[in-house]
């Protein structure tokens, strides 16, 4: 069963609350993917969830890197008739930043994009399909869709790249 909050009472506050305790309560904590988890904040308001993870638990095989960060942040603009997110895998030893933004940019591509950052340059960037308007559903899909693209990224010359046939959700 599948019980969907009443959207229009959830604020940011809320929301992050709320993904902080799913990624806390995912798994039992000895087994936990999930390491130091924070609020990101910005004049005492919190802006995003951030957690430090363990790349070769979350995706349950092995990994090239000990640590990476899942990044979760969410904006609720009066303006637009969606909400915007950035939901995103980052590896600060490789200078790799993968995931979805849904925001104002990038409107050739319609209001959500998949993008993959490598060494400070966007090296992919494709269309992304629109998931729901409720942000928990949102982060759960994109959650299961970031170790299907994590797992089928691939390096071409040095330039990490996820197939076309791949999804991006």
């Amino acid at each position: 069963m599948i019980f969907l909050a009443n959207r229009a009472n959830l604020d940011t506050r809320t929301l992050f609350t709320k993904i902080h305790t799913r990624l806390l309560t995912q798994v039992p904590k000895e087994e936990s993917p999930v390491e130091p988890m924070w609020y990101h904040t910005s004049a005492r308001n919190k802006t995003g969830v951030r957690a430090t993870v363990c790349p070769a638990q979350f995706l349950g095989t092995s990994y090239p890197v000990e640590n990476a960060e899942v990044q979760v942040s969410f904006d609720f603009p009066q303006t637009y008739s969606y909400d915007f997110y950035a939901i995103q895998w980052v590896e600060p030893d490789r200078n790799l930043m993968v995931g979805w933004h849904q925001d104002e940019t990038h409107a050739d591509l319609g209001e959500c994009h998949f993008q993959i950052d490598y060494q400070g340059e966007t090296v992919q960037r494709e269309n992304a399909a629109f998931l729901d308007v409720h942000p928990l559903n949102v982060f759960d899909q994109r959650i299961e869709d970031l170790v299907e693209v994590l797992n089928a990224l691939t390096w071409e010359d040095g330039v990490p790249r996820l197939p076309n046939e791949a999804t991006v959700g």
